[in-house]
């Protein structure tokens, strides 16, 4: 198939159209920086659920993107965080009033993914600096030491996009990474996940329900999430689920959703919104920089969803290429930037993760008591609990 037309041009060529992508094409816009996003698919949002967790720290640096406001409105705030058990007593609480001073946003906010994607390609649409393109589906790179040259199909036909610099910001399976043969280490956890949306009142069922509770249990971790629209309730389980049977006749999720109501609904009778299944994985680049393309979020690195560290340290990174690229040394910027963010996901969010999913996965009845007694002693000392709160709040490693 023949190229069309002269190459399309601009200083900063983006890949993915999701919240990675978006954030680093707005925030170069505000440095004054033309932008190209090339999006594989086209221009809906659906209605999807994916990540909703947003963290204090991701919440200011959306703040100096005019994002935050609107997002804290819409979103469920989130005070205190629960850490409780299926079947016994002990648990442990952590309020986020002790961040007061700490932070400008001293809570956590449930907000879903799609509702922050739609936001930011309104944000986009309104950037005279950035070029949004849908259904551009890249098929081929090359660069040399002046920029970067994109070969996309669209349309049926294949053309050029051109950069000086180009942020891979396309997922999981991004394009540019397999392009570029970079090493991508790591593990996948061998249970995998099972996230159920229902419109159903826990908070009428179970007493002091929090909007964030985190249970372990005889078959594993179970997580229940306020969100704006649903309950989102999450667990690890052996069995794969697809459209049939449905979530309900699942007997991992029925077993935890009895052990939690007790009896106070048939779990079988629970109203089911969405479900789905998937593999957590902790993999790493072997570098966030190639030349002049340079990988950010779940392009440079996955890791467990427990915590809803994934998507924020996708934005940090976001946040931090735009401020690399508007460096007026970009080389040593950008060297900088792929170094500072590869040591963050690695040194602390992979880490981090994998010890909140690992405890929390525990099924042995001691090690789940003796896991809510060190929560607990952490709890209720007020230095050692703020510490755990910046921690899980990715306070002080966004840059």
């Amino acid at each position: 198939m023949a190229l069309s037309g002269r190459p399309v041009e601009a200083p900063v060529v983006v890949l993915g159209g999701g919240p990675v992508g978006m954030v680093t094409a707005l925030a170069l816009a505000r440095h004054d920086i033309p932008v190209i996003v090339l999006e594989r698919g086209d221009d809906e949002v659906r209605s999807e659920w994916r990540g909703s967790t947003v963290h204090p720290a991701t919440l200011e640096l959306l703040d100096e993107l005019d994002l935050a406001a609107p997002m804290v409105r819409q979103g469920v705030r989130v005070d205190r965080l629960d850490y409780r058990d299926l079947e016994l007593t002990e648990s442990a609480t952590f309020s986020y009033e002790l961040l007061e001073g700490e932070t400008r946003y001293p809570f956590r906010l449930q907000y879903e993914q799609y509702k922050l994607v739609r936001q930011l390609r309104r944000a986009v649409a309104e950037a005279p600096d950035v070029d949004m393109r849908f259904g551009h589906d890249v098929v081929g790179l090359r660069q040399d030491d002046t920029g970067v040259e994109l070969e996309v199909t669209v349309g049926g036909e294949r053309v050029v996009v051109a950069g000086r610099w180009t942020v891979a910001a396309d997922g999981a399976h991004s394009t540019a990474r397999k392009l570029l043969d970079v090493p991508f280490p790591g593990f996948t956890y061998p249970l995998l996940s099972l996230v159920v949306a229902t419109p159903f009142r826990f908070e009428d069922a179970v007493a002091d329900l929090g909007a964030v509770g985190y249970w372990s249990g005889p078959r594993g971790r179970f997580s229940l999430i306020k969100t704006p629209d649903v309950w989102r309730a999450a667990l690890s389980t052996s069995t794969g689920v697809d459209d049939d049977p449905p979530p309900g006749t699942h007997p991992d999720f029925l077993a935890a959703v009895d052990l939690l109501l007790k009896g106070h609904l048939d779990p079988r009778e629970l109203p089911l919104s969405q479900h789905q299944t998937y593999r957590s994985h902790q993999r790493l680049a072997s570098s966030f920089r190639f030349g002049r393309v340079l990988l950010a979020g779940d392009a440079a690195h996955l890791t467990s969803t427990t915590g809803g560290m994934g998507l924020n340290s996708g934005i940090h990174d976001a946040v931090a290429v735009s401020a690399a690229l508007a460096a007026p040394d970009q080389e040593t910027a950008t060297a900088e930037y792929a170094e500072r963010r590869r040591m963050v996901a690695d040194r602390f969010v992979q880490p981090a993760t994998t010890e909140s999913r690992t405890s929390a996965d525990a099924v042995g009845l001691a090690a789940r008591r003796e896991r809510l007694v060190g929560l607990r002693t952490l709890a209720e000392d007020r230095t050692e609990a703020t510490k755990y709160l910046r921690r899980v709040s990715m306070l002080g490693v966004q840059h």
